[in-house]
């Protein structure tokens, strides 16, 4: 089944494999497009893969998380972005373009002066943001529909807002970082309020056939936090609001601070990058979610996080558990996993030992595999 196409909105996907967005730390300063990140995406977009969403793309300079990121955050990045979609289009075989595109709220090792739902600290950083203004939320809204508006001319196939592993939008969905009493906080219908804007907002410049998806946490694995009940509502919300497909993730940064033993897994890492994915048993970390989360929806569910063998993802899709499979860091270590997989030259399982060394690399250069001989 991984070999069949799918829908995801208007437009045909070749195949069920997705390449996760990543941060490459490929841009430049400003964030502007560099030769090294068209490369990339060229390899991957040459190694078989039917969906690439592109590494977290912030909407506005309050948003960067960190350096070397992409940014879309103003009309001079559109030629950038569409020497992107112009390289997976023109040499992908088919291959689909989404952008991904994010504001890092409190979550920042760039921004000195962050901005986020509520006063609540990162203790990552050592950050307390400021609270957002209703005039602020109203011009983020706005920037995420630009940017939308900037992906649309530029030759993107779709959007992606990130709202997992708790950036902004995460944010406002969890009861931990959103402690607001306005229209904004407090209710499930108040947090996802900023989602239903960005989506009538956006559609008013690009139309409604645009397909526009989300990423969210199921849980945030935190006392307090979001946790899969909301996280169901969340997602039919969402659905019904029009998003084309929801990707199913799971984490904040501050889960990095607890101890191994509370975790359940060892050693301690963000749940969205588990080490040591040795074993079937291991695999597909969020797929106890993500088969709660297909029942409510009636949009493409998209299944991230560790996933690493083939007959893996064929008892996924095959379950109806997802409708299509997320892969990173296999496809830093192999871009043409998904060749081999569909043309049956390689093994079952891929190469990637899930050592988090490709996301060392990403706070010291471009990511890169550290296993590659």
């Amino acid at each position: 089944m991984y070999s069949e196409s799918g829908k995801i909105g208007n437009i045909v996907i070749k195949n069920r494999f997705v390449r996760s967005a990543t941060y490459m730390r490929m841009s430049t300063d400003e964030g502007y497009v560099t030769n090294n990140l068209l490369s990339m995406y060229n390899n991957l977009a040459k190694g078989g893969v039917g969906l690439i969403i592109s590494g977290y793309t912030y909407v506005q300079p309050s948003g960067k998380s960190f350096p070397g990121q992409l940014g879309a955050d103003e009309d001079n990045c559109i030629d950038g972005l569409k020497n992107i979609a112009k390289i997976i289009h023109e040499n992908g075989n088919g291959c689909k373009a989404v952008l991904q595109i994010a504001h890092c709220g409190r979550q920042s090792y760039f921004v000195e002066k962050t901005i986020a739902p509520s006063a609540v600290l990162e203790p990552i950083t050592g950050t307390m943001p400021r609270e957002m203004t209703l005039e602020e939320i109203d011009e983020t809204i706005d920037a995420f529909a630009n940017v939308a508006r900037r992906a649309c001319i530029a030759g993107f196939d779709g959007i992606q807002l990130h709202a997992a592993h708790g950036y902004l939008l995460s944010g406002f969905l969890s009861p931990y970082t959103n402690t607001r009493t306005d229209e904004y906080g407090g209710t499930i219908d108040n947090r996802i309020r900023i989602f239903k804007e960005i989506i009538k907002r956006t559609q008013e410049k690009v139309g409604t056939t645009f397909p526009i998806l989300a990423k969210i946490n199921a849980t945030d694995f935190l006392t307090g936090g979001l946790e899969l009940n909301e996280s169901k509502i969340i997602a039919s919300t969402l659905s019904k609001m029009g998003y084309a497909a929801i990707e199913v993730s799971g984490g904040m940064w501050e889960v990095l601070m607890r101890k191994k033993d509370e975790l359940g897994w060892q050693p301690a890492m963000i749940p969205e990058s588990r080490l040591n994915i040795n074993s079937k048993e291991k695999e597909a970390y969020h797929k106890s979610y993500a088969e709660e989360i297909k029942s409510t929806i009636d949009k493409p569910l998209i299944l991230v996080g560790g996933i690493r063998s083939l007959d893996v993802i064929e008892d996924i899709l095959n379950r109806g558990i997802a409708d299509f499979v997320s892969l990173s860091r296999p496809l830093i270590r192999e871009p043409d996993l998904p060749n081999k997989w569909l043309k049956g030259t390689g093994d079952n399982t891929c190469k990637c030992i899930s050592c988090n060394g490709c996301i060392g690399t990403a706070m010291r250069g471009a990511v890169h595999c550290t296993q590659e001989k």
